[in-house]
């Protein structure tokens, strides 16, 4: 690889839409582009993804970025394409025609960097594609997969460093979010580095707020669903994600939601893949406000204002809630996490471990999933503060410096509505629905102004986004004054007064109830 001079590197991060290299970013990226291998570990939204996109445009050889979920690749890909970028990728679900172009990309050199799974390698197609160009660099990303003592562990990982020796053992850079030290020192060992670069950027998300709320008790998950409700209740907290165990739990959450008037989409494995791809792009286009999504979301999604994250439910591990939690706020605004932690969720966690206990071939994973459970167990209902908890599990011992508000252990003012008095909206029975109110005459003008007026706000969207001919027709019979009295119409919540409260209001005010004539 030639060496890149420091006007051409900084002329490529403009390129790349960016102004300012971040900590540890210039020193990965001169290490690839001279040859040494490397181990990145920065937080969620640290700008691991720069580290190689940049070495793997500035040199004419081929980057191969090995990625464990497609929405990843096809993130940075679109991103970088739309950028006008020689990027291609080859994933599962692609039609035989789109695989085979990517492949002549590679072929022909007009690649210079390749977006891959893993188990890509075990194609003789691909690896006789990637035996036409020279490599200079495999970049891993997610690289804790690898390890069997990281959180996510994956066999496919496994074959890797076999893979690289493969193809002429190329620089080789390991990018991870969520590895302890002990995790870091197996991934370098596992592909041989020699005196690796080693960026271990500060784990603090300064401007990240963390809260805890448990829940324990009969009620408690129609509590937990009364305190998102509140919470997503603020525009300021939105666009968020919402994070549930199941697919079940994520379609009835989403449809929970919507019922109490947020744009909420459900997004999970059990859908076809083209609902999947929708769903993300109507979130990343700020169509859809709120996503209710299996941890199978958000890897790789660079949607830079979310913010805030929820988990519904006990994730399996700190570096897993860390890396989720890390959705929120990467364009460096305040933005929050939050945990609702239902106590029978630990008992979920149990059982769970309980039954790799009697199998030998599941012995690490036992042993790591009980490691997990205590830590999770212990950042929970630990008193100390959230964010000094999640520094010391990933070993860095630099103090905490929260951008404006830091947990609640440090300060318990938060607007989160108290659990245990918290009002609970009983949710609507199917074909409970209230009946569309008869219009009088004297209605029906303001009717027509609020249809008027949705056509205007739904901007070319369905106008039902806005607001269906029912909720349109109660208002117009209500005539509600103020945004409390609005909010009580069937149809409308949070999410719609918050948009669109001001200007139905005074088109309501400019339609007055016509007077009864005289007896």
């Amino acid at each position: 690889m030639n060496l890149l001079t420091g006007e051409r590197a900084d002329e490529l991060l403009g390129e790349l839409g960016y102004e300012h290299w971040r900590p540890g970013q210039k020193e990965a990226v001169e290490a690839a582009l001279e040859g040494r291998d490397s181990l990145i570990v920065m937080p969620t939204g640290g700008g691991k993804s720069l580290c190689y996109q940049l070495p793997g445009l500035a040199s004419e050889d081929l980057t191969i970025v090995v990625s464990p979920l497609i929405a990843l690749m096809r993130d940075q890909w679109l991103r970088l394409t739309a950028a006008g970028k020689p990027v291609t990728m080859i994933s599962s679900g692609m039609d035989e025609g789109a695989a085979w172009a990517a492949l002549e990309e590679v072929r022909s050199g007009e690649a210079r960097i390749v977006y891959c799974a893993p188990e890509r390698f075990g194609s003789n197609v691909f690896l006789e594609a990637l035996a036409q160009r020279r490599i200079d660099l495999i970049a891993v990303d997610e690289a804790h997969c690898v390890s069997e003592w990281g959180h996510d562990f994956r066999p496919d990982y496994l074959r890797l460093p076999q893979i690289a020796d493969r193809l002429g053992r190329p620089t080789v850079m390991a990018c991870t979010a969520t590895a302890t030290k002990p995790v870091a020192a197996e991934i370098a060992h596992r592909f041989g580095m020699r005196d690796p670069l080693q960026v271990r950027s500060g784990f603090d998300r300064p401007n990240l707020s963390f809260d805890v709320v448990p829940l324990e008790g009969t009620g408690s998950k129609a509590r937990r669903q009364a305190v998102l409700e509140a919470g997503l209740g603020d525009p300021g907290s939105r666009p968020a994600i919402v994070y549930c165990g199941t697919r079940k739990d994520t379609d009835e959450v989403a449809a929970t939601l919507r019922e109490a008037g947020f744009g909420a989409q459900p997004y999970h494995a059990g859908m076809e893949a083209e609902q999947r791809s929708a769903v993300q792009q109507r979130f990343m286009s700020g169509e859809t406000e709120v996503i209710v999504a299996t941890n199978a979301f958000g890897m790789g999604v660079d949607k830079a204002d979310v913010r805030s994250v929820w988990h519904m439910t006990i994730p399996t591990s700190v570096e897993a809630y860390y890396q989720e939690a890390g959705r929120a706020g990467r364009d460096g605004l305040p933005s929050r996490a939050v945990l609702l932690a239902m106590k029978a969720d630990l008992g979920r966690l149990v059982r769970f471990n309980e039954q790799r206990a009697g199998d030998p071939e599941m012995a690490i994973a036992h042993e790591r999933g009980w490691r997990a459970y205590r830590a999770i167990k212990e950042f929970i209902y630990s008193e100390r503060c959230r964010r000094r908890s999640l520094l010391d599990h990933f070993g860095d011992r630099a103090a905490g410096a929260p951008l404006e508000r830091c947990c609640d252990v440090c300060d318990a003012q938060a607007w989160l509505p108290d659990p245990e008095t918290i009002a609970i909206r009983r949710p609507k029975r199917a074909g409970s629905a209230a009946p569309a109110p008869d219009l009088s005459a004297g209605d029906a003008p303001l009717f027509e102004a609020l249809k008027a007026w949705r056509l205007r706000a739904a901007a070319g969207k369905p106008a039902y986004t806005v607001a269906n001919n029912r909720t349109l027709a109660a208002i117009a019979a209500l005539r509600p004054g103020d945004p409390g009295a609005l909010i009580e119409v069937s149809g409308v919540g949070p999410s719609f007064i918050s948009k669109f409260a001001p200007e139905v209001l005074a088109i309501v005010a400019e339609h007055p109830a016509a007077l009864a004539p005289a007896a």
